[in-house]
């Protein structure tokens, strides 16, 4: 087996586990081809497309499967204190844009343990409200196990509309991400409660990102797994 190259730094790692996220500039898109995003929103089926033929070249091209889920592998071990392998991943292509209102301030726990976000297509606005990523790092500890995994995303489910989600921040630390500088943020899912702010005003602009999920500590009945199912993605 070729050896591995070691993509996320010792800083990265350890602000993982201290803060719940870290930038990840180093794997950046930083080349747009416009025929290929046209291509990609005409076949988009709906908001949230998995395997997009896109997100795999991103992958392969970034070593994403091979480096850094490497990386995350030895990291996960640290961070969760056990010798278990973790190999499975899930790679979703969101596509929306501002006149998608029912997709803001739907705050939510990932089933896996990270959450790689990669921007694509920012529309350039400067309005407050523009689709920016809202993250609350660590803001409950690791499940120890499904059920109270699922105790905890039922408790934290009241935080999906715009008002509780106001009160939320002017509670607890949180941290937003307009990925205008486009480097991908890498953070804990499953511990990070997170959502996107809405549109000012209806936009005709796209925005586009790539969400690459991370091990799933129980990938065939854990309540992730379920859910996936029922919205068939």
């Amino acid at each position: 087996m070729d050896s591995l190259y070691k993509i996320i730094s010792n800083k990265q790692e350890q602000d993982i586990i201290d803060n719940g996220y870290t930038k990840i500039p180093q794997i950046k898109n930083d080349s747009i081809n416009q025929s290929e995003i046209k291509q990609l929103i005409k076949n988009r089926k709906k908001i949230y497309n998995s395997g997009t033929n896109f997100h795999k070249e991103y992958i392969e091209k970034n070593n994403i499967n091979t480096d850094l889920k490497h990386d995350l592998n030895l990291l996960a071990k640290k961070y969760l204190k056990t010798n278990r392998n973790f190999q499975d991943t899930y790679e979703i292509t969101r596509i929306t844009k501002g006149s998608q209102k029912s997709e803001s301030y739907l705050g939510h726990f990932d089933s896996h343990i990270f959450t790689l976000v990669t921007p694509i297509v920012i529309p350039d606005t400067r309005f407050e409200e523009s689709g920016q990523l809202i993250l609350f790092p660590k803001i409950r500890n690791e499940p120890s196990n499904e059920i109270i995994n699922i105790l905890g995303k039922i408790y934290y489910k009241k935080y999906h509309d715009k008002n509780r989600f106001h009160k939320l921040m002017k509670l607890k630390e949180f941290v937003e991400f307009d990925f205008k500088d486009k480097s991908p943020v890498l953070f804990l899912g499953r511990v990070s409660l997170h959502g996107n702010r809405g549109f000012e005003k209806n936009m005709d602009e796209y925005r586009i990102t790539l969400l690459t999920h991370f091990f799933d500590p129980s990938p065939k009945y854990g309540i992730g797994n379920i859910l996936r199912k029922i919205r068939s993605r």
